[in-house]
């Protein structure tokens, strides 16, 4: 009877052990760069036991080359989910990034590296996935770059999306100015309710250069073009965006073609726009605070974005009023912040000057003067 239970016992044990316990036994304890063809011994028994043991088995992987080599069987077998994440069990950053440049340039060779570093896109946390951006920049598979500005085109549907950032930020180091096509497109289906700032900022990042030097007329050129050609596909409160980002880096011609766009029902019969001005006479007169407001209407024809500078320039010739005060010189002069619409909106605007100026402490007169035209 003890003989039979011992037999049994056995027979048992035998049939308990896996068959690939072997392949199992021999990833885990094989080092150096052999350890990625016993891992991919292991997943090719059994793809599940090897996903299960490649965070054990990686344990064995001290250096660079033999991190690669598992990180490459890995991929080949399609054990993604636990080398996704293994970037961040990595202390060291500078290996970090060597991991993921030398997988991203092996993608020439296998396919598989490339559905990996898509999938990696869709599969991993914002943080994880940003891990692996020199593996992307380092592919120059034309068919990651194709799938790329495909992602671009199509921002998500939210304002704010870490993980999407991050793609951006791959697709414009990997392609410099040539994202602006796809940042284009991108910028104005975002402008529904998607990323949109983000995306007017790496446009401007796509043509950027590189520190210490100024960028080429020709970036600037195409700059412009895209950022116009965004502004007039979409609404004009996120044209504005884009006209006050060109005026804010000097493209103030570029801004200002876009003036019938950001403000399409102030557009003045004829063409052009009409703004409000006032050139503010102030100073003390024996000890009274007075203030002639000379309150001008501006017209100009759609050729500056700004004109405080030509307004300035256009009122100096303006006769005083007050005698026997002294006066602030020059004259502060005050534009309205936009074109207007009529004559009205410049009445109600002066009100409100007058009123800042009445409040500082001054005795406030309105002149009304010639109206003048920025040709």
């Amino acid at each position: 009877m003890v003989v039979s239970l011992a037999l049994a016992l056995s027979l048992l044990s035998t049939a308990q052990a896996g068959p690939c316990d072997a392949a199992l036994k021999k990833a885990e304890s094989t080092k150096g760069d052999a350890i990625g063809a016993a891992f991919r011994d292991l997943a090719k028994c059994d793809k599940a036991l090897g996903e299960a043991n490649y965070t054990k088995v990686m344990s064995n992987a001290t250096d660079t080359d033999a991190l690669v080599s598992l990180t490459r069987a890995a991929i080949d077998a399609e054990v993604w989910s636990p080398v996704w994440a293994q970037l961040s069990k990595i202390s060291d950053y500078s290996a970090r990034d060597e991991v993921a440049r030398r997988v991203g340039e092996s993608c020439g060779e296998s396919a598989t590296v490339v559905r990996f570093l898509q999938g990696a896109y869709f599969g991993l946390r914002d943080i994880e996935f940003q891990q692996w951006d020199d593996a992307f920049i380092a592919c120059g598979d034309a068919g990651l770059t194709t799938w790329l500005t495909g992602q671009v085109e199509t921002p998500p549907n939210r304002q704010f999306d870490e993980k999407f950032n991050a793609l951006l930020d791959i697709y414009v180091k990997k392609q410099r100015g040539a994202a602006l096509p796809a940042l284009t497109k991108g910028a104005v289906k975002a402008a529904k309710g998607g990323p949109y700032d983000a995306i007017l900022m790496q446009m401007d990042a796509a043509v950027a250069p590189e520190l210490g030097a100024a960028l080429s007329t020709e970036d600037q050129a195409k700059l412009e073009a895209a950022l116009v050609e965004v502004a007039r596909a979409v609404d004009p409160p996120r044209a504005r965006a884009v006209a006050d980002r060109l005026a804010n880096a000097g493209s103030q011609q570029a801004a200002a073609r876009l003036l019938p766009t950001v403000y399409p029902d102030r557009v003045q019969d004829g063409g052009g726009f009409l703004y409000g001005a006032a050139a503010i006479e102030a100073g003390d007169c024996k000890g009274e605070k007075q203030a002639i407001l000379h309150a001008v209407e501006v017209r100009e024809g759609g050729r500056r974005w700004v004109i405080l500078t030509d307004t300035e320039a256009a009122l100096k010739g303006l006769k005083p009023k007050l005698k026997g005060c002294t006066v602030e010189s020059p004259w502060p002069i005050a534009t309205t912040p936009e074109p207007v619409k009529s004559a009205k909106d410049i009445e109600a605007w002066m009100a409100t000057v007058e009123k800042a100026w009445a409040d500082k402490g001054y005795e406030v007169k309105v002149q009304s003067e010639k109206g003048v035209t920025l040709n």
